[in-house]
């Protein structure tokens, strides 16, 4: 009976601070060598079939420096969604701005209104004086319903005017509560928006704009269609690099 081979094995990192993380060793079918640190906070080595589990060590240790910035901000990270909290005081972006929220309950109101402020978003409604999690989920949706109604205006708005300019047509636009997209475009020519775009500073949402429009021309991502994208905005590149730094904290606080 043939014996069956080890495909993972652990192993830990210590560094100089006291801190520890595991990490675990896979072997597969491929030919090179990956060290990789999920979002979790998981960090994976994976290896050929045909390598000694000490290579898969040797990498890890060999990157331990780059282990620890990478868990280090992993860490703050998860730190700071934590201490994100639907509340009087939290700090909410629109338009790329900190604004600072308040919460007004009024009971002689039947619905909620949010009013947008100088450095500030106003909320005034029949919600629960006392903190808590039920107040809190309120706040949050009324929050979300108030960002959606100004996304569709803002991005029909600056839709039209990028279609105008770059004389291409569209379909319907459709603002969305999309967990990892910023948009789409359809064969069709149906435009979807994340909801997400109006807490950015506008160079980045007419990135986005613009990138989906480019869609209508070309429907890929080829040398052709980032052509279409950089005759409008020839610091696309940039933009872009900007949108991934705002994703962490708009994908896990909103």
């Amino acid at each position: 009976m043939a014996v069956k081979k080890k495909e993972k094995e652990e192993g830990l990192l210590s560094f100089e601070d006291g801190s520890s993380y595991p990490y675990e060793i896979i072997k597969s079918d491929r030919r090179t060598m990956a060290l990789q640190v999920k979002k979790s906070g998981e960090v994976v080595v994976r290896i050929p079939r045909g390598l000694s589990f000490h290579s898969g060590h040797e990498l890890a240790e060999k990157n331990k420096s780059w282990v620890y910035s990478h868990m280090k901000g992993i860490e703050a990270s998860l730190k700071k969604k934590e201490g994100f909290h639907w509340e009087e005081g939290a700090r909410l972006l629109f338009f790329g701005r900190g604004h600072i929220l308040r919460v007004v309950p009024d009971f002689g109101r039947k619905s909620f209104r949010v009013l947008a402020g100088s450095g500030e978003l106003i909320l005034r409604g029949p919600v629960e004086k006392k903190a808590g999690a039920e107040r809190e989920t309120v706040i949050k949706e009324v929050m979300k319903l108030f960002y959606r109604q100004e996304a569709r205006k803002y991005l029909e708005k600056k839709t039209a005017g990028w279609a105008a300019d770059m004389k291409i047509s569209y379909g319907r636009i459709a603002v969305r509560d999309q967990a990892t997209r910023w948009g789409s475009c359809s064969i069709k020519g149906n435009l979807n928006f994340n909801w997400r775009l109006v807490l950015l500073p506008e160079e980045l949402a007419d990135y986005v704009v613009v990138h989906e429009l480019a869609h209508r021309i070309h429907m890929n991502h080829s040398r052709e269609f980032w052509g279409v994208v950089e005759g409008k905005l020839p610091d696309y590149r940039l933009r872009r690099k900007l949108l991934k730094s705002y994703e962490e904290e708009i994908y896990g606080n909103y």
